[in-house]
């Protein structure tokens, strides 16, 4: 899969979980998307079907917890869609 269909399944998650939502900028901060706790465990749980990823824990912990943590706050989407085409590099290497 490449780089924008995994943008266009972020965006599709994203759109399931905010019901009223502005259109999402590419540059847009994850902060500024308002997901709660159970947002985030939605919008991780989908992603991780559709992608059939185990995102890193260290990164889903921290960005449920936001604006509090202070290495992801900062985090753009387009920033998170790189980390899961990583994750999906990853994974196809470790199948070889």
């Amino acid at each position: 899969m490449e780089r924008p269909e995994i943008y266009q399944h972020v965006i599709d998650a994203l759109g399931r979980i905010l019901v009223d939502k502005d259109p999402i900028r590419d540059d847009a901060l994850i902060t500024e998307l308002f997901l709660d706790t159970q947002d985030f465990e939605q919008f991780f749980s989908d992603l991780q079907t559709d992608f059939g990823i185990a995102l890193p824990l260290r990164i889903k912990s921290e960005l449920s917890d936001l604006p509090d943590s202070a290495d992801y706050h900062q985090m753009t989407l387009d920033g998170f869609v790189d980390v899961i085409a990583k994750e999906m590099k990853e994974k196809r290497l470790a199948k070889r």
